[in-house]
């Protein structure tokens, strides 16, 4: 029986990376895929993929799941994006396409305005060029064509050079207006990376920081989501606030990684494999395996990666950072991304501190709620 998850009601599955394949026309330093082949272009779904998705059209008609097209370069597979969303149901999805944006072109514009198709360009700020070979937000055609699209969002990956979020903002508001910022995460260190993405000015990014956390409170009851200090700090904020209410139910810690594989996502390539991992060649079944056997696989797969990386029980903060990245494995270079790391949840941890204080808290921040304790219940 083809059907990805046997007991929907008992997962959370709430976004699926339709992996294209990891063909891309950039050369990213500090690329995940790196070391992944690359392959020809494929050029057909696996039925299997196609029933897969058709299940979660019929399943989870009340509740649209978020399927996100990944690379390599999405539109190197645009033909395959197209086939994609014109077969299914717009209301059965949101539709998310990660690119670098080299490639867009107008066509693309028009088809992604039509099926209010969300379009995230990855950039990294001023120096972007330095790390991804070229610097579309420096190109005044790209801006103005990037800005006709209805649903789009910058996502950044916080390395060495581009540590302040404020010049970030500023150099990204300037080109393209207002725009949400998704901060990904901070970047992991790879054995064939130079040393100049992870030489981070410690002291520097705890200062840019330390700012974001002065201003954090009063822009989050503010409502304004796209201030720079929101944009920094909310995967942490969020991140420390979901651990504390953890505790407070007496949960156990959870111990998968961060990015939730097989719990939140699901990483399905074009022929019908599934990955632990949509950055890795990282196969733990198929789309027909139910989902308990794809969880079972999953846990196996990455507990077994976590057992080596020994030095990551003792630090102060793994339960938040959960390891990081499992898959990738400790060296000089990622000791210093996880300094980073470290700067970066102890800001976290002190702005929901602070918001305690005060009586906020943030958990449900992307709903612009806040929700403060009475006098009574601040005495208790």
């Amino acid at each position: 029986m083809i059907v990805s998850i046997e007991k929907p009601e008992e997962s959370d599955i709430s976004k699926v990376y339709l992996m294209l394949g990891p063909a891309c026309n950039l050369k990213c330093r500090h690329c995940y895929q790196t070391d992944v082949p690359m392959p020809r272009l494929h050029k057909t779904i696996h039925e299997d993929v196609w029933k897969f998705l058709k299940y979660l059209k019929e399943t989870y008609a009340h509740n649209p799941k978020r399927l996100v097209f990944w690379g390599g370069e999405p539109l190197l597979y645009w033909n395959l994006i197209k086939e994609v969303v014109e077969k299914l149901d717009d209301s059965a999805f949101s539709y998310w396409i990660m690119s670098n944006g080299v490639l867009l072109k107008d066509e693309h514009v028009d088809f992604i305005n039509a099926h209010e198709i969300n379009l995230s360009i990855s950039n990294d700020g001023p120096l972007t060029a330095k790390v991804r070979g070229v610097n579309v937000l420096d190109d005044p055609a790209f801006c103005e064509r990037f800005n006709k699209v209805k649903h789009r969002c910058i996502g950044i990956t916080t390395h060495a050079y581009n540590i302040d979020p404020y010049t970030l903002a500023a150099y990204i508001e300037k080109r393209l207006g207002q725009i949400t910022l998704y901060y990904q995460y901070i970047l992991e260190c790879t054995f064939d990376m130079d040393a100049d993405l992870y030489d981070f000015d410690l002291q520097a990014y705890q200062r840019n920081l330390r700012r974001c956390r002065m201003n954090f409170i009063p822009d989050f009851i503010s409502g304004d989501k796209n201030t720079p200090a929101r944009a920094a700090l909310r995967r942490g904020v969020f991140g420390v606030e979901r651990l504390v209410e953890r505790r407070k139910q007496g949960l156990d810690d959870e111990w998968y990684p961060e990015c939730c594989p097989m719990r939140n996502e699901m990483n399905v390539d074009i022929e019908g494999f599934v990955h632990a991992c949509h950055n890795r060649t990282s196969v733990i079944g198929r789309v027909t395996d139910g989902y308990e056997r794809l969880l079972t696989s999953n846990d196996d797969y990455f507990r077994k990666a976590i057992a080596s990386k020994t030095e990551c029980l003792s630090c102060e903060i793994n339960d938040l950072c959960r390891h990081g990245c499992p898959l990738n494995p400790m060296s000089e270079g990622q000791r210093r991304c996880c300094e980073a790391e470290k700067v970066y949840w102890q800001e976290a941890m002190k702005t929901v501190l602070d918001g305690h204080m005060q009586g906020v808290t943030f958990l449900n921040q992307n709903r612009r709620e806040v929700s403060k304790k009475s006098e009574t219940e601040g005495e208790e």
